[in-house]
């Protein structure tokens, strides 16, 4: 059996008032013997971020994804290695479409998280805030989110020093879930410090996924996400991937 896989990115209330799009995104897909998936966060202050996250996500998540070295048998500096080029990849798509629509580099700004998977472990990567956690029988691992010198600053791959910013974190075998969330969904999938998932939130939404097929746990997933109730936690858009180990 392979990692059940599930994604939904919601606008959120701030956006929907001030008649902007959701400028986050998500990506995954299933390799051979595991997934890669990827989380983006586009910059609230950047013209077209709605439109940087979405091919991040796509490409990054394919580059990955169609590589033949399993994840887990590459040295630190190796997986490192990879993992930028395929941020670079993205990033140099996104300079030259602004280039060909006359536009700056930075009005495509998102942050990323993302996970890259094999069959006995994998690799978390990030560059700037969102959240990031791989969890194992022993406790959370967890990626997390990189804030500037205020909280409201964080990093971006249009940054000219987005590679100081990227950071790889070991995922080890007997991994049984991945979440990858954007910052406006921490608010209640984590606990109060961030350092762990939020149980009361997550084992009822991951029961419910592990029951279900990919396109309903996707739709039960995204409504979760739009609830109204959820506006009153945070106001901006919220993005969470899911994925679930298969049983053993």
């Amino acid at each position: 059996m392979s990692w059940q896989l599930f994604g939904a990115s919601a606008i959120g209330a701030s956006h929907i008032a001030g008649d902007l799009p959701c400028q986050d995104a998500h990506a995954y897909r299933r390799t051979e013997s595991g997934f890669v998936g990827v989380v983006c966060d586009g910059a609230g202050s950047a013209a077209h971020s709605d439109i940087g996250a979405r091919l991040v996500c796509s490409q990054v998540v394919d580059v990955l994804a169609d590589a033949i070295t399993p994840p887990e048998t590459l040295t630190a500096e190796v997986a490192r290695d990879r993992v930028a080029w395929a941020l670079a990849g993205a990033r140099n798509r996104l300079a030259r479409r602004a280039e060909a629509e006359s536009h700056d580099l930075k009005d495509y700004a998102c942050t990323v998280v993302g996970v890259w998977m094999g069959a006995h472990g994998g690799w978390l990567f990030h560059i700037g805030d969102g959240l990031g956690v791989a969890r194992l029988a022993s406790g959370d691992t967890v990626s997390a989110p990189e804030n500037g010198e205020y909280a409201n600053e964080t990093f971006f791959l249009t940054g000219r020093d987005w590679t100081t910013h990227l950071r790889m974190t070991p995922v080890e075998s007997g991994c049984e879930s991945v979440l990858l969330m954007s910052d406006g969904a921490m608010g209640f999938v984590m606990d109060k410090g961030g350092r762990q998932v939020y149980a009361p939130f997550f084992d009822p939404v991951a029961r419910f996924l592990r029951s279900s097929d990919e396109t309903p746990g996707n739709e039960a997933l995204q409504a979760t996400l739009a609830d109204a109730r959820t506006h009153g936690i945070t106001g901006d858009d919220k993005t969470l991937l899911i994925a679930l180990a298969p049983p053993g």
